[in-house]
Formats: C-alpha cells, structure tokens, sequence
C-alpha cells in the first residue's frame, strides 16, 4: 500500500508538472469507508496553486490521467473535492504474493539508511527490582529498538547504572540500619530511605559474619552499598531476560564519570561560557536552550546535581559514534527534557539529536481495585511478581497497547484470562488457526502451489484481508519512525478480526480444488504477517492453543 499511495502521488504531480506547471505533494490517504475508495485524494487542496483555470477543468486533467491506469485502478472517479481509486482486483490479490516472496523481512524497509542510534531505556536505580513502570518501558524501549533495525536503523539498547549518585548511597544507608535491626537494635530508617523486606533478605547472611561485624559504620554502608548494587543489577537484569529484554550495553554511571570527571565536565563547561556562579552555586545556562530557568550545577555545599552526570554521560554517547539518541524516561521526568536537550547544545551538538519519550503510570486493576504502590515504603509490584501470574506475552501486549504518553490501567484479571476475551489470547488463536488449517489441508492430500489463481478470491472479507495484509509496512514504518508504536498491537487484533470473521463464514478447504488453493495462499499470508508482527513485538506465536 505504500507502493500504491507513492505511485499515485507521483501520477498526480507528473499530470499537474506537465499540464500546469506547478510542483504540489499531493496527500493520499486510505478512506475509511470502503465506498469511497481503496484510497483517497483531496484534490481541491492543490487548487489554490492554480491559476486561470477552472477548477473542474483541473480535475478532470487528474481524472483523464489516472483512468489510463487500468492495470492498477478499476475505477477512478471524481465526489466533490475528492478522486477516490478503487483498486483492480487482479492487481491487488497480485501484490500479495510479495508477502512470501520476502517471508520474515515483509514490512522491512531500509528508510534509516544505517544512521546509528542509541535508545536508553529502563535505567532504573539499582536499588531494588524493577517495578511495572519500568517494565512497561522495558517493553516500549525493546519493540522501539526492533522496529528500528527492521526499518534500515543500526539501533542499539543500552541500561545506565545509576551507581554514583544519592539514592545508592541511600541504598547503603538503609541497609546498614537494616544490619542492626538483625543485631537487636532498635532503629530508624530515613525517611528517603527504602524499607524493603527484600533488603533484610539480601544481607541476612552477614547477621553472624566477624569481619563485617568489625567493621565501622561508614565502611559498613560502603560496604553493603557496593554490595547490594551488584546483586540489584544482576536482579534486574534477569527480570528484563525472563521478560525478553536484553540490552547491548550495561554502563556504569561510575566508569563514565572516570573517564569524564565532574571537575572535567565543569571546566569544559566553564570555557564554553555555559555555566557562571551565583550566590555560591554553580549555574548552567540552561535558559540559552529554551528551558525556562537556569539550573543549579554545583550546589552550595559542593555537591553536584545530575545535570552533570547526565552531561559527561550524553557527550559519552556521541563520542561513542552514535548520531541520534533517544532517552525513554519514565513520567516523573518531564522536567528533565529541556535541561537534557540543553547539555546536548552545551556539548555543542543539535539538541534535536537528542529524542526524548515520556512512557506513562501504570496502575494494576485486579477485580476493580486500583493497586497502590511506593518504592521506598516497600510497597511496590514488582516485574517479578506480575510475571508470576500473568504470562509474559500477556504483559508485554498490554503494556504496548496504549500510547506511550497516555496512563494505563493494568486489567490483571484480564490478562490472565485464556479466552478470545483477552487480546493476545484472540491474536494468538487466529495464528493457531492458520497452523490447523495448513495442517487439515494436508492431511486431505492438498499440497499449497506457489501461485494459485488468485481472481477465484471474490468475496468482500477477502478483499478486506488483502489490504490490510498490503498495509503492514506502512504501520510498522509508522510505529517506527512516529514512534506509535501501540499501532503495531492493533494491527494486528484488527488482522485476526478479519481472519476469524472471514473463517467464520467461509470454508478454505472446499470441493473446488482451485478456490481451495486461492484460499490457502490467503491463510499462509495471514500467517506470514501475524508471525512477522509477533517477533516485533516480542510475543510468542503459538501453533496450537
């Protein structure tokens, strides 16, 4: 379809280049009403570059043009300010062949031209597991990056170790309370501090060990902080696995500071004029980038505010080759993207190189119950946990479902539901369907031919499929570039709907050998672009059910 809608863009601005002489980017668009048309063009929209000349008379100079098409359009005519093209059947049945002709790379294209990108996603503090917030980024930043390299991107997926800044240190705080309170003592945890059970039962096993017993209360907390960040890492590394998220990069906040030290940050800064002193801070002009107030740099007291990790570790990312970067941040950052795009001008590159995806709340509903969560109370739902109940492609379509910007309401019931109630339960069983009805044919003897006789596919429904089957890389470029990528979810509820209505009604393997072969080729579509659609999204396509 994206073929079509090119081909009939550059058919109306040769008609309107070589009768009028103007140049005009004509919009074609796919109507959605199927009376109007397989697609549809506003032509009174390109009007106003005309001059001295009717406006009938300019479009039937389109019409004239487009109705010579006749391999392509079986009618071509003209409502109002509207052409609307109806597709000849044999054409369009025709280009389905396409679909298995490129098989696992239909809906691929190569529009990124291998410009390297790096998008950093979850990032969450090692400070305990990752709740669902981060798990839904964790789908969104996987599928984003899948999305990429099927569309000709060089896209990787990087996690950045928060393990320099306070709230790991907080981490080592809490942890050395939590050391006492095993030793018999009565103590108070800060009030920023994290509560956790899971934190007793990590350090539980130095309860009765001299050598940390000896130890001072600084090097205590040192020690369980450096402690406690490995196995937190190593915790949520393997929920994001078993959840089938997998990473290129792991970067420590602590070696990207090594190599580019907060002194080295602020004394480049200072000698491109970015950053000034006032009333005993230090400043960056965050302002000159279109943020609406200059931030704090280096506090009063000496200390830095992340803007300054934040700036070695974006410069770190271009240095590394990368030429455009998209931080996917969670819904208590968006304060945070006019000062990020600033340290990428400040650095001297194009802050647009920077993209920035804001992935909403998430809030689990179980039977009509709002469940409510706090990290540092301990009171959280974890990936973990939510995996245990619900399975894994469950949650991932979920969690891809909605826009990115958009909160979501977590039907857990839902989810767990083996019924074509659930949404990739119902997706799932029409690529099941397919599998029994490959395997039926064959068990009748019927072996599938390359190119059966596809003008036999007479129906509506069957035309139905063929566009929307004809559509998909138009939705996967979207979900690409756009970033839409919830698109992709309802894609594909919006193909099984179609299959399973078409199912429904229709028998695939009839006493006509020929119409039998035409629609077997139908299913093996379907069943090329569900699996297709499947692997970007990262849910399993199961052959029975």
């Amino acid at each position: 379809m994206l073929y079509l809608k090119a081909e009939i863009k550059e058919a109306i601005k040769k008609t309107c280049k070589d009768r009028f002489g103007i140049s005009i980017e004509p919009a074609v668009v796919v109507p959605s009403r199927s009376e109007h048309g397989d697609f549809s063009c506003n032509i009174s929209s390109l009007f106003s570059e005309v001059s001295g000349l009717s406006f009938d008379k300019f479009a039937e100079a389109i019409l004239s043009d487009l109705k010579k098409r006749e391999e392509i359009f079986k009618r071509v005519v003209r409502v109002g300010g509207y052409i609307n093209f109806f597709l000849c059947d044999k054409y369009l049945f025709g280009q389905l062949r396409h679909t298995l002709e490129q098989g696992n790379r239909f809906g691929s294209s190569d529009v990124g031209c291998g410009k390297r990108i790096l998008v950093e996603f979850v990032s969450a503090n090692p400070t305990g597991p990752l709740n669902v917030v981060s798990a839904r980024a964790a789908a969104v930043g996987d599928v984003l990056v899948k999305l990429l390299n099927f569309t000709g991107y060089n896209a990787d997926a990087e996690f950045y170790i928060n393990d320099a800044g306070r709230q790991v240190k907080m981490l080592g705080i809490s942890a050395e309370k939590r050391y006492e309170e095993m030793l018999g003592k009565t103590v108070e945890i800060p009030e920023d501090g994290y509560r956790g059970e899971y934190i007793k039962d990590y350090i539980r096993e130095f309860a009765d060990d001299e050598k940390v017993r000896t130890l001072d209360e600084k090097e205590r907390i040192d020690f369980f902080k450096d402690y406690l960040i490995e196995e937190m890492v190593k915790w949520q590394r393997s929920s994001l696995e078993r959840f089938g998220v997998r990473f290129k990069n792991w970067l420590s906040e602590k070696t990207i500071l090594e190599k580019f030290s907060i002194q080295a940050v602020v004394d480049y800064l200072k000698s491109r004029g970015e950053v000034y002193e006032k009333d005993g801070a230090l400043w960056f002009s965050t302002t000159k980038y279109g943020d609406d107030k200059d931030r704090v740099f280096i506090k009063q007291d000496g200390t830095h505010t992340y803007i300054v990790s934040d700036a070695s570790y974006h410069k770190n990312k271009f240095e590394r080759g990368y030429e455009h970067l998209i931080d996917i941040l969670g819904p208590d950052h968006h304060g945070d993207i006019m000062r990020l795009k600033a340290v990428v001008g400040a650095f001297g590159y194009n802050p647009d190189a920077l993209e920035i995806i804001i992935v909403q709340q998430v809030t689990l509903v179980s039977r009509g119950e709002k469940k409510k969560m706090s990290k540092r109370a301990g009171k959280f739902i974890t990936l973990d946990s939510l995996l245990k109940s619900v399975n894994k492609d469950a949650v991932r379509f979920f969690f891809l479902m909605r826009k990115t910007s958009a909160h979501l309401d977590f039907d857990v019931e839902l989810a767990k539901t083996l019924s074509l109630e659930n949404p990739v339960y119902y997706i799932q069983y029409c690529y099941a369907r397919t599998f029994n009805i490959l395997n039926f044919a064959k068990e009748k003897g019927i072996v599938p031919v390359e190119l059966p006789d596809l003008s036999l596919l007479r129906e509506e429904q069957e035309r139905e499929i063929a566009k929307l089957i004809l559509g998909f890389p138009e939705v996967v470029l979207d979900a690409s570039v756009k970033r839409e990528i919830h698109k992709l979810p309802y894609y594909l509820l919006s193909l099984s709907k179609s299959f399973h209505s078409y199912y429904q009604k229709n028998r695939v393997v009839t006493d006509n050998e020929k119409l039998t072969q035409a629609r077997l080729f139908l299913v093996r579509v379907v069943k090329q672009v569900l699996k297709n659609g499947f692997d970007l999204i990262g849910v399993s396509a199961p052959e029975r059910m």
